[in-house]
């Protein structure tokens, strides 16, 4: 781990510890901070220019136009104040994602009456930092009292994630300041494991009664029938009582019956990692819903019964997704 990234860590707690969580959350002025920003910073330099010149060269027109700018710089911090004040936030349900893919969190907005909100800019960050590559989310709170809005951050683990804290920024009206606030909405998302595609054998579970038996495959176990003798079949399978009977030579068949109600098993993907076997099952789960057959689950310490439809496979992942290995 590098120096900057211990640093931000520290940072990163330091101000959880402050911040407390909250599903709603309606921003005030304790929790808002203003500071100029870079376009500010040269605005006053001009300001400290033009005041110097009209000092020097005595002109009243500069001095003037200085205490004018001043003025402005001062009304554009009261309005970039005021832009977030009193902006409520909540939070909504977020879908279910996999491991590496975008977590979209639900927020809703909302204003006081007689308040509006404009260019809000919504993101998450790691540490004190700014993170660089932060999908950053723009938002108006004006003709309407509330509105929905999407914050993305990428699914960096499995499990049930955390969202990282989340700044509400904004420069309205001129730029010239910004104004922010760091919440934490207690922002949750279940992620599940990565699938990792990989050619399915057949799965057998064995144990099955006769109606949930189906024939699978080739075998020895079971007499299925005779089909006609093909150059290079085993001798050893041919009928030779149907040969003596000059029937013409024919070949046994045999099958093996499996049940079709299947299991996956941990201890199918032997000699892999924790998650290479999670991203595995996860790519069996999803195959096997769209054939609409039973299937069932079978970790350490958990055993979901085979079943079918929508609702069994929410649980077989989620299952995957919170899966402890201890």
């Amino acid at each position: 781990m590098s120096l900057r990234q211990n640093w931000d860590q520290r940072i990163e707690r330091w101000m959880r510890s402050r911040i407390k969580p909250s599903d709603s959350v309606v921003l005030r002025q304790r929790t808002i901070y203003i500071l100029p920003s870079r376009q500010g910073l040269m605005f006053l330099i001009a300001v400290g220019l033009i005041f110097i010149a009209a000092i020097n060269y005595a002109v009243s027109l500069a001095f003037g136009l200085a205490f004018l700018m001043v003025s402005i710089f001062i009304l554009a911090i009261l309005h970039t104040f005021n832009n977030l004040n009193q902006l409520g936030l909540s939070v909504l349900p977020s879908q279910a994602v996999f491991h590496g893919d975008d977590i979209s969190f639900n927020i809703l907005l909302s204003r006081q009456p007689k308040r509006s909100h404009e260019a809000l800019e919504f993101h998450f960050q790691d540490g004190w930092r700014t993170q660089e590559s932060a999908q950053v989310t723009y938002a108006d709170l004006v003709a309407e009292d509330r509105t929905q809005i999407r914050v993305f951050t990428p699914a960096t683990k499995r499990g049930d994630y955390k969202a990282p804290l989340l700044r509400v920024s904004t420069r309205f009206p001129l730029g010239l300041a910004r104004a922010w606030s760091i919440v934490d909405l207690s922002l949750h998302c279940l992620v599940y494991p990565k699938p990792v595609a990989f050619r399915m054998d057949e799965f057998n579970s064995g144990g099955g009664g006769s109606d949930d038996t189906a024939i699978s495959r080739e075998g020895s176990e079971d007499f299925y029938g005779l089909r006609e003798y093909v150059p290079g079949d085993p001798l050893r399978q041919v009928a030779w009582k149907n040969v003596a009977r000059g029937q013409g030579m024919q070949l046994k068949q045999f099958v093996d019956y499996v049940d079709s109600k299947i299991w996956l098993d941990w201890d199918m993907f032997y000699g892999f990692s924790t998650e290479e076997r999670l991203s595995r099952l996860c790519y069996c789960v999803l195959q096997l819903d769209r054939r609409n057959n039973p299937y069932g689950l079978k970790l350490p310490g958990l055993e979901i019964e085979p079943g079918s439809g929508p609702e069994h496979k929410a649980r077989l992942l989620k299952a995957l997704a919170l899966f402890r290995d201890n």
